[in-house]
């Protein structure tokens, strides 16, 4: 029997190609929480003793670190759904017959895709009117809210992607339901 199927030495290359676009916004939220961890605790050191060394506090720690929490996490999902990262509960999931759970997989994929586009297009809704009427935040910085509504703007279209690129994968043959798929850190 005659497969319609991409020929095994394509579509490796072409999951690990559209994987790229999903790896560097997952490191790049790795090297964010480290980043964080070590802005966060400067500023309570020269909050505590700053004065006494000379060292100067941001005042703008709260802001800062609630955008760069915000990237990283939102950024961060699409990777840790194609690396398996996401907490899956499997109670009843491993004693179904391998259709089925090729048939759950996909629909947990759509779901999410679905979740995510929908969060996705409201919040690209709020940057355009951010941008529209030049909001800012009430803060010290000031900063134009289109900047951090856009952060997860692209977080949640990451992850809609990401959940749309697996139930394909899943259902052309290219992973399987069984683990964790996609592209290995």
């Amino acid at each position: 029997m005659n497969e319609t199927r991409p020929s095994p030495t394509r579509t490796p290359a072409l999951a690990r190609a559209v994987d790229l676009v999903f790896i560097w916004p997952g490191y790049l939220a790795g090297a964010l929480y480290m980043l964080l961890a070590f802005f966060v605790t400067y500023d309570v050191l020269a909050r505590k003793w700053g004065s006494d060394v000379g060292l100067p506090t941001t005042r703008v720690t709260d802001e800062i670190s609630g955008y760069m929490l915000a990237l990283a996490a939102t950024w961060g999902s699409a990777f840790a759904l194609r690396t398996g990262g996401h907490v899956r509960v499997d109670v009843v999931f491993p004693y179904l017959a391998r259709r089925v759970r090729t048939a759950v997989d996909v629909l947990a994929q759509v779901l999410m895709a679905a979740f995510a586009s929908l969060i996705s297009w409201k919040i690209w809704s709020l940057v355009a009117d951010s941008l529209e009427n030049d909001m800012r935040s009430s803060t010290y910085m000031l900063t134009p809210l289109y900047i951090p509504q856009g952060i997860l703007g692209v977080g949640f279209s990451l992850l809609a992607l990401a959940a749309v690129f697996t139930a394909v994968a899943i259902l052309a043959g290219w992973e399987s339901s069984e683990g964790s798929a996609g592209p290995q850190a």
